[in-house]
Parts: structure tokens; C-alpha cells; sequence
């Protein structure tokens, strides 16, 4: 029912009643009752208009938000040679997960929050395997911290993306959900096929701080208890009438065999299509650095009436970072769809090669469907 007629039909009734009772008596008792009623009335009023959001809050001031997603696809691997498989999996590239914001104003520039996100990867594409299950996460946490925002930036601790999270995604990388991104992770784990790209921070236990926005750059730093710190830079707006999206962030990457690590990321878009690049480099004392880079073209339109159609195309190389194994690239071409609101359909298809004489020319490809709430 809508919560205004209901809020009308309320008072109508009350004043009804009101002057019903009034009209057929003035005696004290009478009006004594009428009043309590009336009273009892404006109780539930009030009580339907504080719950006309849909959602019960059960702190009164402070505003909840839920919302989520699920994503599953259908992945197919082949070692390239006479092994494949089908895996019905959760699309690592956008998990599925589900996550209450609250937030609570302090004044009219400060804020105070928290967010719990939970993720569900039930067979998880980041582990796809040529000969069975490759499992997941049943219910574990991505965020779990209390914030103060204000005009002095936003100070946050707790379960956190560290300051670098992200770093690799500054970019218009329309095709990102169909696994067209730097962190494309759907190679084949049991046959030799993988792509290791670093340098973007993870969810961790930490405290962070993020500095206001400075014409389109800010800054994030964040710190760990093992001692790692994590500091980023990152720009978006326009240069010469071009659309810019770029980052930069350092990691020291403590402990024994551990190097620092820089990495970035670009987007430029330039109208019909955008240019995007990422790298990330791990410096080793024995000048046996790590390195990869990322480069791609995204697409997006409106051609069909269901919803804008992305496309987007990506080359990755990276000298050997995973498991010791030999030079490594893919080549990714990716297809997003816009179905319903909040609805978006996908194909990809990465060929996987290199390795230095190992499992060469894999194949991942994978159909799906996102659906937020």
C-alpha cells in the first residue's frame, strides 16, 4: 500500500472519529476518551512516517542502506592441448555480495559511519580447474569499519581496502565485468596458466586516511599490524577537453623476501573510445624485478533499447611473477550488455600464452549475468 494514503486514511479517520464523537456528546468522560484515541492515533502516524523508507532502523537518527549483488556465469577452460572443462562459477571479477551502510550526521560538514559487506563465491572463477570444483568463500567478510568524514577528508579503521585498492582500475574500463580488467585472474590453475598482476592493495585490518579532493587528486595513505604502508595518489577530470582517469601508489611490502612495490594506472577518454593502461613494477635488491603491464581500448553505446552495450579489448605480458614460471600474456576480448535496471549480461573470451614451453595457447571463456539490488 503507499505509505501517503495510508498517512491520509490515518488522519482522516482520526478527525472522523473526532468529530463524530464531539457532535454526539459533550460530556467529560467522553471527550476524555476521544482524546486518547486521538493521542494513540498521532502515535502511529508518526511510526509509519519514521518506517516509510521500507527499512526499520534500530538506532533513531541514523540513516541504513542494504544493498548487494549476485553474479554467476557459465566458464569454460581448455588447456589448449586435449583438456577442458565447464565450470559453473561466481564471476571473481565482481563477486557476489551483500552490505549495509549506516551513516549518522555529527553536524551539517561532518559525518560518522560503517559499512559490513559480506562476500558468497560459491565456485569462484578465479580458480577455474580442468578437473573438478575449484570452490569458494561461503560467507566472509570484504568490509567491516566505522569512519568520520568531514571537511578535513575521511579517517577509517577497521576491515578495509588499503589506500593502494583499486590503483589498477583507474580507468575507463567500460568492460570490467566481463573479466577485461589488470586483475584478470581466469586462467586455468591446474595446468600452468596464470597471470599474476600485483601492486593493488588488498582488504585488510587497517587504519587509513583518504585527503579531501583538490581539483579532481587526492591522496590516500593507510598502515597495517605487520607493518606494511600503502600510500596512492589519484587524479579524475579533464585535460584539454579529454576525460582522465589516472593513479599512483607505493607499497613497502615488508617481511623476509618481500620487495616494495609501485604500481599505476590511466584511463583517457576520448569519445568513441577510451585508451587504458596499468603496470606495476616489484623492486628486487638482486635486480630481478618483477614487472607487467596492461594496455586496452573500451567502448560504450546506446544500440539497443534494453540498455547501453560495452565493449572492450586488453593485452597483459608480465615476465614470469607466478610461481617462478617463464614470460606470460593473454589477450581478452570482453561484451557488457544492459538488460533491466540494475541487470547486466556478459561474454568473455582471453586466450592465455606464453610460459616459456609450458601449458601454451588456454582458453577461458565465460557467459553471465549481474543482478543488484
Amino acid at each position: 500500500m503507499n505509505h501517503k494514503h495510508l498517512l491520509a486514511g490515518v488522519a482522516a479517520t482520526a478527525l472522523l472519529t473526532a468529530g463524530s464523537a464531539f457532535a454526539a456528546s459533550h460530556s467529560g468522560d467522553q471527550l476524555q476518551a476521544q482524546a486518547a484515541m486521538i493521542d494513540a492515533l498521532s502515535k502511529k502516524v508518526e511510526q509509519l512516517s519514521a518506517n516509510q523508507g521500507g527499512v526499520n532502523n534500530g538506532v533513531k537518527g541514523v540513516s541504513l542502506k542494504v544493498s548487494g549483488q549476485v553474479n554467476r556465469a557459465v566458464m569454460f577452460v581448455s588447456d589448449g592441448n586435449d583438456k577442458s572443462a565447464i565450470n559453473y562459477v561466481d564471476n571473481d571479477a565482481s563477486s557476489t555480495r551483500v552490505r549495509w551502510d549506516a551513516v549518522a550526521n555529527v553536524s551539517d560538514s561532518t559525518e560518522v559511519g560503517t559499512r559490513l559487506e559480506m562476500e558468497m563465491e560459491s565456485n569462484t572463477s578465479a580458480g577455474a580447474v580442468l578437473n573438478g570444483n575449484a570452490g569458494g568463500n561461503a560467507f566472509v567478510a570484504r568490509h567491516a569499519y566505522v569512519y568520520i568524514k568531514g571537511g578535513f577528508g575521511t579517517l577509517t579503521t577497521g576491515q578495509q581496502g588499503e589506500a593502494t585498492e583499486g590503483l589498477l582500475h583507474s580507468s575507463f574500463n567500460y568492460a570490467s565485468l566481463a573479466a577485461i580488467n589488470p586483475e584478470d585472474t581466469t586462467g586455468i590453475a591446474n595446468a600452468g596458466v596464470n597471470f599474476l598482476s600485483f601492486g593493488d592493495g588488498g582488504r585488510q585490518d587497517a587504519i587509513r586516511y583518504d585527503t579531501p579532493n583538490f581539483g579532481g587528486a587526492k591522496a590516500s595513505i593507510s598502515s597495517r599490524d605487520n607493518g606494511d604502508v600503502t600510500a596512492a595518489i589519484r587524479y579524475s577530470g579533464k585535460i584539454g577537453g579529454l576525460g582522465v582517469l589516472a593513479a599512483l601508489g607505493y607499497e613497502t611490502n615488508p617481511g623476509a623476501g618481500n620487495d616494495p612495490l609501485m604500481a599505476g594506472s590511466f584511463g583517457i577518454d576520448v569519445g568513441p573510445v577510451a585508451l587504458n593502461g596499468s603496470f606495476g613494477e616489484e623492486f628486487d635488491d638482486n635486480n630481478n624485478d618483477r614487472f607487467y603491464y596492461a594496455v586496452g581500448l573500451a567502448h560504450k553505446g546506446k544500440y539497443v533499447d534494453m540498455g547501453p552495450t560495452s565493449l572492450g579489448v586488453q593485452y597483459m605480458a608480465n615476465n614470469g611473477g607466478f610461481d617462478g614460471q617463464g614470460n606470460v600474456y593473454s589477450l581478452g576480448f570482453g561484451l557488457v550488455q544492459g538488460v533491466a535496471a540494475g541487470a547486466e549480461a556478459y561474454a568473455q573470451l582471453t586466450f592465455h600464452g606464453g610460459n616459456e614451453g609450458a601449458v601454451d595457447n588456454a582458453i577461458a571463456s565465460m557467459v553471465g549475468m549481474r543482478v543488484k539490488f
